[in-house]
């Protein structure tokens, strides 16, 4: 069953991503007026979230367990695809980073930049990835990636709400 479930997300995932646009190695912003990218870039019930910005020749998106998130434990699935043909990358060096920015914190009451704890472990199938975050408090949060083995170097930041 659990591999059934996996082979859903890598599908669906193949969709999505066959649906969208390829940067070419060129900065996305899909913060603008097209009406077929969702501008908020966080979802309800578990949906893919795309990347607000992505660099290189690397797709990524991400597949939480439920959005928005939870404060405490989650887990996201991280899907890297090869942005012309759409197929997963056997990437190995993945670096993730969960910060809250300075304005975020500064709205809580708080000072400086938020943290999270987070670690990345590859999955069973090629280009997916678990992320394990151990989230403080509720906000909006990015979530930083890079993939260090691909040359040139690719990334993306995801916004992603946590309650």
């Amino acid at each position: 069953m659990k591999s059934f479930k996996w082979l859903l997300i890598v599908l669906a995932s193949m969709g999505v991503i066959s649906l969208g646009a390829c940067s070419n190695g060129q900065q996305v912003d899909n913060s603008g007026n097209n009406p077929a990218v969702s501008s908020s870039k966080t979802t309800t019930g578990g949906q893919l979230i795309e990347p607000a910005t992505q660099t290189g020749e690397a797709r990524m998106t991400l597949n939480p367990e439920a959005t928005p998130l939870k404060t405490g434990k989650s887990t996201l699935m991280l899907n890297v695809t090869d942005a012309k043909t759409g197929k997963p990358l056997a990437v190995k060096n993945v670096a993730v980073e969960m910060v809250m920015s300075e304005q975020e914190m500064k709205a809580m009451g708080m000072e400086g930049v938020g943290t999270a704890k987070t670690q990345v472990k590859s999955a069973s199938s090629p280009g997916m990835f678990e992320i394990q975050s151990s989230l403080p408090y509720g906000g909006n949060w990015q979530l930083k990636v890079n993939l260090k083995d691909i040359q040139p170097t690719a990334s993306a930041v995801f916004n992603v709400a946590v309650k």
